[in-house]
């Protein structure tokens, strides 16, 4: 089950533009191999069967305070002065929850280096309304996914989610000391292993939206390597952290006026979703390689001199080499499967995603109103498929064709353009989404 997959059964049947879970997940994926931190958003191995979906137990330790006082900011929106600030407000206020927090990874002695974007991690994909981060935390040996996002106009961009859960979560509204609506989403699911083992993924999410239409969102994944989805932080003190009043955007630059987006539509919670279907059978591991083997040979027809990026300083590799499965389910019922490309000098994550049913948050494939980071075009492919290709290059750049095909399977072909430029053009991103080898084994 991917994060998206994840959340998503959690929130249910919300209208696409209820909560920023892809951007969360955007950002995830193209930081996926993080070594014995390895996240686990479901099940992060591939799985068996699953054995049951059950709602996190939270602990009722208290919190440290957040500051009361705003914190005078100097710095501009959208300035790497301003995102360094950020990076130090988000890891003192964590250091303020956890003094004995560790980080996965460090530009210098307790000072953690955030991830934003692109396998490097040193790209600067915050704007003026809005800033990300994310990276490894262990508090006492426990370990977990820590991510931060902040944006502007946010009763335009989220609907706050409570309204729409389904019984695999649990979901609470509050409001805090300064008129902030918090709304906490907790929730876990446990899966059987392929070693036999029941491994538990936990997450909690706090959504804080401030006075001014501020969103502050503070998301926790548990890590794979700990099979009872423990976290390091409770809720308590994930809240204290949003609510943190130096985790806040600067002022945007003189001269510089924003345009709010589109208000949401006024739209009533609708039913939610049925259980997911049984699997049609076993998982066998050679669909899992003939799938992984269509992929390479439809990206080598299309680009002959493709390459994989191996390392962080992308040298020229297999594809197979860098392929990998973490962080997504190879099942019957679905594909997954990832790995850096390199065409000439440019390089981006590349994964492919396959569902033999409706996985329940594409919508029904159409656009939205093109702007200067959004574009997106609809149509039907060669076969009869309908499909959409998004390009977001607001940040990281991320392109995404998704796909519903005449049998009812669809598939997520997405890629991501290190340092803004795309290593496939649209044109061939759309040929390996159409390519009909890429897919599912029929049900016997």
């Amino acid at each position: 089950m991917s994060y998206r997959q994840f959340l998503d059964e959690a929130i249910g049947d919300s209208p696409v533009s209820t909560i920023d879970v892809d951007q969360v997940i955007m950002r995830q994926r193209r930081n996926r191999r993080l070594r014995r931190w390895g996240v686990c958003g479901g099940a992060a191995a591939a799985v068996l069967g699953v054995t049951a979906t059950a709602a996190l137990g939270l602990p009722s330790v208290g919190r440290q305070p957040a500051p009361a006082e705003r914190t005078r900011i100097t710095t501009v929106a959208g300035t790497p002065e301003d995102v360094a600030r950020l990076d130090a407000a988000v890891a003192t206020a964590v250091t303020r929850q956890a003094p004995k927090v560790k980080w996965e990874e460090e530009l210098s002695p307790g000072r953690p280096r955030w991830r934003y974007g692109g396998r490097s991690g040193t790209e600067l994909p915050n704007t003026v309304d809005h800033y990300g981060a994310q990276g490894g935390i262990a508090v006492d040996g426990v370990e977990a996914h820590f991510m931060v996002q902040i944006e502007r106009f946010a009763s335009r961009r989220t609907r706050m989610s409570c309204a729409y859960m389904t019984p695999s979560a649990t979901c609470r509204d509050s409001v805090g000391p300064n008129g902030e609506r918090i709304e906490v989403l907790t929730g876990g699911r446990t899966d059987r292993r392929p070693d036999g083992q029941e491994a538990t993924s936990n997450y909690q999410n706090v959504w804080v939206v401030r006075p001014g239409d501020m969103l502050v969102s503070v998301t926790l994944m548990s890590s794979m390597s700990q099979l009872d989805g423990a976290l390091p932080l409770t809720v308590e003190q994930q809240t204290a952290i949003a609510l943190d009043p130096a985790i806040a955007l600067a002022s945007v630059p003189p001269g510089v006026v924003l345009t709010p987006p589109p208000p949401l539509p006024s739209e009533a919670p609708r039913t939610p979703p049925p259980s997911p279907s049984p699997p049609s059978g076993p998982f066998d591991p050679a669909q899992q390689k003939r799938i992984d083997n269509a992929v390479f040979a439809a990206l080598r027809r299309e680009v002959p001199g493709v390459k994989g990026a191996g390392g962080a300083d992308a040298t020229p590799s297999d594809l197979a080499s860098v392929w990998t499965d973490t962080g997504g389910d190879n099942t019957a019922d679905e594909y997954w499967g990832q790995g850096r490309l390199l065409v000439d000098k440019a390089t981006g994550l590349f994964s492919v995603q396959i569902w033999r049913a409706a996985p329940g948050f594409f919508g029904d494939l159409t656009c939205g109103k093109r702007t200067k980071v959004y574009s997106c075009t609809a149509g039907v492919g060669p076969h009869g498929e309908k499909y959409r290709t998004v390009t977001n290059t607001g940040g990281s750049a991320e392109r995404t064709v998704s796909v519903r095909r005449a049998d009812g399977s669809w598939l997520s072909v997405t890629l991501g353009g290190d340092g803004g430029k795309f290593p496939l053009t649209p044109a061939q991103q759309q040929v390996v989404a159409f390519d009909p080898a890429i897919a599912l084994a029929p049900v016997k």
